[in-house]
């Protein structure tokens, strides 16, 4: 069932049954969704161990160790859920970086910061991603079918379709 157009693209969503997306084969995780949710799981996990021997405030346990190792168990499981989890990662790799900014913070503190980034910008707007945590792909067959025309004369998208 289509639904509403990408804000940027003006192509339309296709929406898909979470039973269907499992079962397809773009449906697995691919090499970089392994590559992120390891990553989330080393350092969530190091986090943890590195900040219980502080005894640092439980909130900052819970933020920066355990939210990065439940986002990247969440991506492994493929529940939509981690998307909203790897915002709020994102959200708490701001902060950081704002304070580490203020507070010559190491060098870790800062790239952790830009890294979360980097991973939401790509679960939020790749394909795959998009297929298996928001159980929709964008309908490049609608370019040349009903599209506005400013789609169908633009030469660099007669390419994408049935991408």
């Amino acid at each position: 069932m289509a639904g509403k157009r990408d804000v940027y693209s003006g192509i339309p969503w296709e929406h898909v049954p979470g039973d269907q997306v499992r079962a397809h084969p773009k449906g697995k995780l691919n090499a970089a969704l392994w590559l992120i949710a390891t990553y989330l799981l080393l350092s969530g996990g190091a986090k943890v161990w590195i900040l219980a021997g502080q005894s640092v405030p439980i909130w900052v346990l819970v933020l920066g160790g355990i939210l990065p190792f439940i986002t990247g168990l969440g991506l492994i499981a493929r529940m939509p859920m981690s998307i909203i989890l790897a915002v709020v990662l994102a959200g708490v790799g701001a902060y950081s970086f704002l304070q580490g900014l203020r507070a010559a913070a190491t060098p870790l503190v800062l790239v952790d910061g830009l890294i979360a980034f980097g991973i939401l910008g790509y679960l939020l707007e790749g394909e795959r991603p998009n297929f298996i945590y928001r159980h929709r792909f964008r309908k490049y067959s609608a370019l040349t079918q009903g599209a506005p025309e400013r789609l169908q004369s633009d030469p660099t998208t007669k390419d994408m379709q049935d991408v």
